[in-house]
């Protein structure tokens, strides 16, 4: 009797913890490329991306949290956009990469009665991507350039979750990268025409 009384309670006790802990799904999201934009043929032998941006260890700097940072959304765009097409010897296209920063800052909370049921903005984000694309010849010398920027910031709940979040940061790089995009390849068309094929 006093074996089925326990065994009872130990049933009891194992539904309970199992209704008591509620698992945490964490979503996944999609790899982040550019190839939908279609690859811009250069006449040069060779690509590389020098990547110039040095984080600084300032806690309020944030880009490596990113699910996809920006340096590597650009590293990926430049990968998925650009491709040497020239003769051995025709030179190089360096794309590099000056800044691809994200800052985040904590908003003042209102405090008092009020505040109790109003769900405020708790965080700002801001993005910042800064690149040059630089035509280098077979000397060594640079003989093209063009640049582009690009920025973004959003303002976050305090009761965003950390999927919703991750989402948002997400959403935040493809824009500037979108933004990117758009004005860098303009750019190749006026100053870089003459390296394309």
């Amino acid at each position: 009797m006093n074996r089925k009384i326990i065994a009872a309670f130990a049933v009891s006790a194992l539904l309970m913890a199992g209704a008591c802990s509620t698992p945490v799904t964490t979503q996944t999201l999609p790899q982040m490329s550019f190839t939908h934009l279609g690859v811009l043929n250069f006449n040069v032998e060779s690509i590389e991306i020098d990547n110039r941006y040095k984080a600084s260890n300032n806690s309020s700097q944030i880009e490596a949290r990113f699910p996809t940072p920006p340096a590597t959304a650009i590293r990926t765009w430049a990968i998925d956009r650009f491709k040497p097409v020239g003769p051995a010897g025709s030179g190089t296209l360096r794309i590099v990469i000056n800044q691809a920063s994200v800052k985040e800052t904590d908003l003042k909370l209102e405090k008092g009665f009020t505040a109790t049921f109003t769900k405020q903005q708790s965080n700002q984000y801001d993005l910042i991507m800064d690149i040059a694309l630089e035509i280098i010849d077979g000397s060594g010398k640079q003989v093209g350039f063009s640049a582009a920027k690009a920025s973004r910031s959003i303002t976050t709940g305090e009761d965003l979750s950390l999927n919703d979040r991750d989402k948002r940061w997400f959403e935040m790089t493809e824009k500037a990268m979108a933004e990117l995009n758009a004005e860098m390849e303009s750019n190749i068309r006026r100053y870089l025409a003459s390296w394309l094929r």
